[in-house]
């Protein structure tokens, strides 16, 4: 823990200099007033607009509950970072919102508390306090209470580290006026990966010289998943038991074998041109509502964009496809991902910490942050009447796809952060360098990545941690 502590400071030290930000760099401090004899907690959460403010109606609610406990809610880029220098230098936040993935990193560097022990240790008591302030427990943090997937990404390790306060299932966004355009049934999507490829080619339009008025679908956009593929063909990029990368694998290499064929079929010049027209995310000239792509992969969330801008838009959702072999309704495969609270190492108030973080998981809070983000629950189950006030007219296929034993994560390695990368670097070859092979480049992918996790084993164990 101090060789990872003194790397950190450095770290920290070299930032604050370079950017001559000091102090600043963990972001503004508003000043709200706190009433007097409360025990004040610092809370830091990386989202901002909308989703930010939802998060302030958790806080709010939380502080109005009882008259012990006071929030103070900041809002800030980079948090992870700046949480993770926070921690090293002794000063952290009482509560810090990261993801699912960041468990690996701050639990190995000794960065944030396990909320087993503190439930042996204050969850009767906490239990006993919510049901004198609301009436009843309204919280379980125990498996049946969440939904099956997302338990197991609450721990690492076999510790429980974090909870989630939001969720999000990807799947498959398309316009429902664009099916009905080209003859096909908006009530029908593609299931398999061959019906997608020919609703693709049906729902792509050209203009005379060819250049392409509307792609069906490509998977670079939005291009923030470059490593999912292979998991639609039965694959997956990471054994956690073994600790290996596995990206070169059959069902890898056919996921990109799939990749690879768009700009083969469709030109790889006229598709990258293409893309490059494409406007921000967050306006009307997002992909699908402006009209320049009929299907695309994403989550939930996308909706609030829709309601936003174009709230007539036609839209559909499904599971995304899957190669036929691996086909299963009843288990859809599934990029799951959630956002979630964490207590870090060295805070003032880990018992009044605990206490909020337990507030949070109340079903009540956990719903409202649910239907103001456009997500899935991460629960087990939804309160009546949930489906009818959520915004997303499909949002029961996105919780489906959270309860799927198929759901996959973000692989539960420390050294995610550089594999992700290489996969990211590597989306430009797979379709641009069609003289070589996919599976060359998956080779060179799992390589580096498993140098990676090597370096960081070998790391640990000069430290004498395991």
């Amino acid at each position: 823990m101090s060789d990872i502590r003194a790397i950190t400071r450095r770290t920290a030290v070299g930032v604050m200099a370079a950017a001559g930000l000091g102090y600043a760099v963990f972001g503004p401090r508003r000043a709200r007033a706190v009433p007097p004899g409360r025990v004040v907690l610092d809370y830091w959460e990386k989202w901002t607009g909308q989703e930010a403010q939802a998060m302030r109606r958790v806080v709010d609610a939380f502080n109005a509950s009882q008259d012990r406990i006071w929030v103070r809610y900041f809002s800030m880029g980079a948090v992870d970072q700046k949480a993770m220098i926070a921690i090293a230098g002794g000063d952290p936040p009482d509560v810090v919102g990261l993801w699912n993935f960041s468990s690996p990193a701050f639990s190995e560097a000794d960065a944030i508390l396990p909320l087993d022990e503190m439930i042996g240790v204050w969850g009767d008591e906490v239990s006993a306090d919510f049901e004198r302030l609301y009436g009843d427990i309204g919280f379980r943090i125990e498996a049946s209470y969440y939904a099956g997937p997302i338990w197991g990404q609450m721990h690492y390790k076999g510790r429980l580290w974090g909870v989630p306060n939001t969720c999000s299932s990807m799947g498959l966004v398309y316009s429902r006026a664009a099916f009905r355009e080209v003859g096909l049934d908006p009530d029908d999507p593609p299931k398999t990966i061959a019906e997608m490829d020919e609703a693709a080619e049906l729902l792509t339009t050209r203009r005379a010289d060819g250049s392409i008025e509307r792609i069906g679908f490509i998977q670079r956009d939005p291009g923030w998943w470059n490593w999912i593929w292979g998991y639609f063909f039965g694959g997956s990029i990471y054994d956690v038991k073994t600790n290996r990368a596995t990206a070169y694998t059959p069902e890898n290499i056919r996921g990109y074998d799939w990749v690879r064929s768009y700009p083969v079929k469709y030109g790889m010049s006229r598709l990258v041109s293409f893309q490059s027209g494409f406007g921000n995310y967050n306006s009307t000239q997002q992909p699908l509502l402006a009209g320049k792509m009929a299907m695309a992969f994403h989550g939930p969330f996308l909706v609030n964009v829709v309601n936003t801008f174009d709230p007539d838009f036609d839209y559909g959702s499904a599971p995304f496809p899957v190669s036929e072999d691996v086909y299963n309704p009843d288990e859809p495969i599934a990029l799951l991902e959630s956002d979630m609270l964490f207590i870090p190492k060295g805070c003032k108030h880990p018992r009044e910490a605990f206490e909020f973080v337990c507030f949070t998981q109340r079903r009540a809070m956990v719903e409202l942050l649910a239907i103001a983000h456009c997500k899935p629950s991460p629960l087990a189950a939804v309160s009546d009447g949930f489906y009818a006030r959520h915004p997303h007219r499909y949002i029961e296929v996105f919780n489906k796809m959270v309860r799927s034993p198929r759901a996959f994560p973000k692989p539960q390695t420390p050294v995610w952060p550089q594999y992700e990368d290489e996969f990211n670097a590597a989306i430009h070859a797979f379709w641009t360098e069609l003289d070589v092979p996919p599976a060359e480049i998956l080779a060179g992918i799992q390589k580096r990545g498993q140098q990676a996790i090597d370096q960081h084993a070998a790391q640990r164990a000069r430290r004498g941690e395991t």
